[in-house]
């Protein structure tokens, strides 16, 4: 028994040290080198510039909504068009903020969509479909209303575009575990792109069934980038990570949704879904604790001490990487910081508990696979 034991602890600090190492190494390696390195180094003349269709999906009317959206009616991009789609009616505070941005603006090329059209269960895929369909160009940028953008945004998207073996570009978004895994992966070449703000080729889209063939799943962005990446086409990830400027956000929102994602994590990606705690500061640092006093005779809290505070000096490394700079206040960054760390495994427990998720006030049923049926 003894052995056995022995060979557990030996197995879990080898990949303690392992991970660690490679997860943090590269994520910080990766993410200095690369996020922040292209922003002012476009040379494209405005003549040699692609078309670019914009679509901006639109669900209710937070209190930074106008502030977002105008970032893209002032966007440098010498030939694109913006179109914008409402879920809610023409009556709805959304159209108030969009049609006095329009009069604002009368020189940018817009159009608004109101209703969507519906092709599936996915809410956001039912509301972009109609500017999907008309959309003028090529190029398409879909990018959620909680996305902000630089003036010379798009220039940076678009010029990962030059290669045509490149079917999207994205940008990485969040920090510390999610920022970390996200940065890994796409430093090894592998499916990882977010649809909060993408740049896809169309042409790549539809040879791979099109817009409409992925609306029976939540996660479109997943399913989408893994159908294109399975066809050899290379996803490119931006230097510019996405300027979130959401509205207020409560632990409940926060707490639904992340339990969505990891119910959506456990559907489609099985065995990494639920091998996930085993990559989180507390639940990885307690075994390698444990493994460690078994083996040294080290006190497993002196451990969890060290640990925890190299766990957490590596994070706010990486946030100051993404953000290009200071985080904003320390109690505040330390606060969120050790409420995620302690509250991550309970919701990863609440997550694959059930397969029913709720997102904008609908229920569904989440199959093996990534597809969901409407319950509501």
């Amino acid at each position: 028994m003894e052995t056995v034991v022995t060979t557990a602890a030996v197995i879990m600090l080898a990949f303690y040290g392992t991970y660690t190492l490679v997860a943090h190494g590269i994520a910080l390696g990766f993410g200095k080198r690369w996020l922040h390195s292209r922003q002012q180094k476009d040379t494209t003349a405005a003549g040699d510039l692609p078309g670019v269709s914009i679509i901006k999906p639109i669900v209710g009317c937070d209190k930074n909504l106008k502030a977002n959206l105008e970032t893209f009616f002032q966007l440098s991009y010498p030939k694109c068009e913006l179109l914008v789609c409402i879920a809610e009616p023409d009556n709805s505070p959304a159209m108030s903020v969009v049609r006095g941005l329009l009069g604002q603006y009368p020189t940018i090329t817009a159009k608004v969509f109101v209703g969507g059209e519906v092709v599936g269960v996915n809410p956001k895929i039912n509301n972009i479909m109609p500017a999907y369909r008309q959309a003028q160009y090529d190029l398409i940028w879909i990018c959620d209303s909680g996305i902000a953008a630089l003036p010379n945004t798009l220039q940076e998207l678009v010029s990962h575009m030059t290669s045509p073996e490149v079917a999207l570009v994205h940008q990485v978004y969040f920090g510390t575990q999610h920022l970390r895994v996200y940065l890994v992966a796409n430093y090894f070449g592998q499916n990882c792109a977010n649809g909060m703000s993408w740049l896809i080729r169309r042409t790549a889209l539809e040879g791979v069934g099109g817009l409409a063939s992925f609306s029976d799943y939540l996660a479109e962005d997943f399913t989408i980038g893994k159908a294109l990446w399975t066809r050899r086409w290379k996803l490119a990830m931006s230097t510019m990570p996405a300027l979130q400027n959401g509205g207020e956000r409560t632990l409940t929102s926060y707490q639904a949704r992340m339990v969505r994602w990891g119910r959506l994590r456990a559907t489609m990606m099985p065995w990494p879904g639920l091998l996930e705690p085993f990559t989180e500061c507390l639940v990885l640092g307690l075994l390698a604790s444990v493994a460690t006093s078994h083996l040294f005779g080290v006190g497993v809290a002196w451990f969890m001490v060290v640990h925890v505070g190299v766990w957490l000096c590596s994070d706010l490394l990486l946030l100051t990487i993404i953000e290009g700079g200071v985080v904003g206040p320390l109690w505040k960054v330390l606060g969120a910081w050790t409420l995620r760390e302690v509250w991550t495994f309970l919701l990863f427990l609440e997550g694959v508990w059930s397969r029913e998720v709720v997102w904008r006030g609908t229920r569904y049923r989440l199959q093996m696979g990534g597809k969901a049926v409407k319950l509501d």
